[in-house]
């Protein structure tokens, strides 16, 4: 379906036939009459300056969102004109388009793109993300898809960015059978995305000064601002902002710096880098070394001591309290006697003990 155009006419405008023409990416009129200047606005936010007072270029176009263009002409008294533009993306239900698209660039050549599956998205939907480049418009596919549990689209990478122009836009299409559903789309320039990696430190130091160096690795940003963290033994950290990549410290002995980087039209920082130790006089190391050394071997002596000194007071203490004598049983301890033999029932007969039979007479 085509793009829709609901046109706010004025009937005493000099501005006539108002018009948006998509692939020209130009909103266009007739005028009738001078006019000093005509300015272009969408949703009431100043966008461009009228070309020869006949048309506004537009560098990109909603593909996914109802937009109100307006068109003001400075003559007295002003005026002003308008039309909606309903984009052929915006149809279907909002509630079911993918949400909260979002893209970044990191590692120095990657690209992700993350969404959400829409809260009314029925069961069936499926998302297909597109790209194209604001210079030559041409459109692409998301060339690696990851899902979730569902089997749903929601995220794609790209592996090579340097091939990629500085202005992209990308939109996500969603399809189902049960429903129509709202693309969803993005405008981005790929430096202002870029999440920079910190950058590792290099250095060339003796006691007498230490020269560091880094490099940062970036397709689309040239220029930045450093911030460097510098710890000296117990000292308190000093940190210095920088816009070369590199820095001299005079004095250094052992010190430990990290480093985070922003872009320099940027205001979101890289996180701090791994922090890194320099031994840049190893004496200090050497006598750090034997301290430790020392401070252990004083440790094992401690507990020897201690030790000792347990074993000793124990030994006093026996000495002190005796333990009491164990009394001696003399019914338990007889029968402990060697002499003595249990009875056995088992061995027990007739025939080991003789027997005398009684006869009883008569009583007396």
């Amino acid at each position: 379906m085509k793009e829709t155009l609901l046109i706010l006419i004025n009937p005493d405008s000099p501005i006539k036939n108002l018009r948006m023409e998509p692939g020209s990416r130009r909103l266009t009129w007739d005028l009738s009459g001078n006019v000093s200047e005509i300015k272009c606005f969408i949703n009431s936010k100043y966008i461009t300056k009228a070309i020869d007072s006949r048309y506004c270029q537009f560098y990109v176009l909603p593909l996914c969102e109802v937009k109100n263009f307006t068109i003001s002409v400075k003559q007295d008294p002003p005026f002003s004109t308008g039309l909606q533009y309903v984009p052929r993306g915006a149809e279907g239900k909002p509630a079911a388009a993918a949400r909260g698209l979002d893209c970044w660039v990191h590692d120095v050549d990657f690209l992700t793109c993350s969404w959400e599956v829409g809260r009314a998205a029925p069961g069936d939907v499926q998302y297909r993300l597109y790209w194209r480049d604001l210079k030559a418009y041409r459109e692409q596919e998301c060339p690696r898809y990851e899902a979730n549990n569902r089997g749903v689209h929601v995220r794609c990478r790209f592996d090579d960015v340097s091939r990629l122009q500085r202005h992209i836009q990308f939109w996500v299409n969603g399809t189902s059978r049960r429903s129509g559903i709202p693309c969803s789309d993005l405008c981005v320039e790929l430096p202002e995305i870029e999440r920079l990696s910190p950058p590792h430190i290099t250095a060339t130091c003796n006691k007498s000064y230490s020269m560091m160096e880094w490099k940062v690795l970036s397709h689309f940003n040239h220029r930045f601002l450093y911030e460097l963290q510098i710890q000296k033994g117990t000292d308190p950290a000093s940190t210095e902002k920088l816009y070369e990549n590199h820095f001299v410290i005079y004095n250094p002995g052992n010190y430990v710096a990290k480093l985070k980087v922003q872009g320099f039209f940027r205001k979101d920082w890289s996180e701090w880098s791994a922090p890194q130790l320099f031994v840049c006089d190893p004496k200090d190391e050497h006598r750090r070394d034997w301290l430790v050394s020392v401070l252990v071997l004083l440790g094992t002596l401690l507990v020897l001591g201690l030790v000792a000194l347990l074993c000793r007071r124990y030994s006093v203490l026996q000495k002190l309290f005796p333990p009491i004598p164990h009394m001696k049983d003399p019914i338990t301890d007889n029968l402990q006697s060697p002499k003595l033999e249990p009875w056995d029932t088992s061995r027990a007969s007739q025939e080991d003990c003789p027997v005398a039979e009684v006869h009883i007479l008569g009583e007396t």
